[in-house]
């Protein structure tokens, strides 16, 4: 019997060492590569490990790029995008799942659409929008916009787990005195903190991996987030590579720290979410 097994068990290793591969193995070459010159890394017989290791392109990104400027405006945009999305997801969801409207099923499918709509599409409402309201060139026009695309998906992801829920908490909370404001709060939120953990995280990935809506968004040098500082590090004319590595290899630590901060919550959340969905 273990003999039969083997065989299962050597393809299972095979396919997770694959998977590994074509998912920490781009990764680890970046964190490699931010430690070559640029001639190393343009060489036509590319290696793995650098030929000699140096910081000298972590130290020209200090001196050249506003990195720091970059990553406060990506946290701060990041985490209001979160913020945004994590409570207007949650109270539409919990209306999706309790109220009783006409053509709130309709409502809740064209929330797909939306989800669906590129980034350019979005950015040029935005735009025009914002430009007539005097809100362009700010932390709060860009978190708006990166939460139309975060906010569908958090809909949908909460709306599997609100549906779980029994009405009769929800009656049993109002009966002792509580609003619905308190219900969402003290009772639905306790029980669904594993989705809203899975989409908090999901929101700060994308709000800090964004590039279209920022680009289109903010002009202001200040106000960059790291996304258009690192495209600007790669440009048709030329292109500092070294420099663009070690850029990316630290703008990942942000986001491995939230991920693996929320780690349990997130695999709980995805999981349950898809189950249930």
């Amino acid at each position: 019997m273990k003999n039969g097994r083997l065989p299962g068990r050597l393809a299972l290793a095979v396919l997770i060492g694959l998977a590994l591969l074509f998912t920490a193995g781009p990764v680890v070459y970046l964190v490699l590569s931010s430690f070559k010159p640029d001639a190393e890394i343009l060489s036509q017989k590319p290696t793995l490990l650098p030929g000699s290791w140096n910081l000298d392109n972590y130290r020209q990104l200090f001196e050249v790029t506003e990195l720091v400027t970059g990553a406060r405006n990506s946290i701060i945009t990041a985490l209001l995008v979160t913020t945004i999305t994590v409570l207007c997801a949650s109270y539409t969801a919990y209306m999706l799942t309790r109220a009783r409207l006409i053509g709130l099923q309709f409502a809740s499918k064209a929330l797909l659409f939306c989800y669906a709509l590129p980034d350019v599409i979005l950015g040029i409402g935005f735009y025009i929008v914002f430009s007539r309201a005097g809100l362009l060139n700010s932390h709060l026009s860009l978190a708006i916009g990166q939460s139309a695309v975060t906010i569908p998906f958090g809909i949908w992801m909460l709306w599997a787990y609100f549906r779980q829920i029994p009405v009769e908490m929800d009656e049993a909370a109002i009966i002792d005195g509580a609003n619905r404001l308190q219900v969402i709060r003290h009772v639905v939120w306790p029980i669904a903190m594993p989705g809203i953990a899975a989409v908090a995280v999901y929101s700060f990935i994308i709000s800090w991996n964004e590039y279209t809506l920022a680009n289109m968004l903010v002009t202001r040098e200040d106000l960059k987030t790291l996304p258009i500082i690192m495209g600007q590090l790669v440009r048709q004319e030329g292109a500092f590579w070294g420099m663009a590595f070690s850029m990316a290899s630290l703008s990942l630590i942000p986001a491995v720290l939230f991920v693996f901060f929320m780690l349990k919550p997130l695999v709980s959340g995805l999981s349950v979410g898809a189950l249930k969905g």
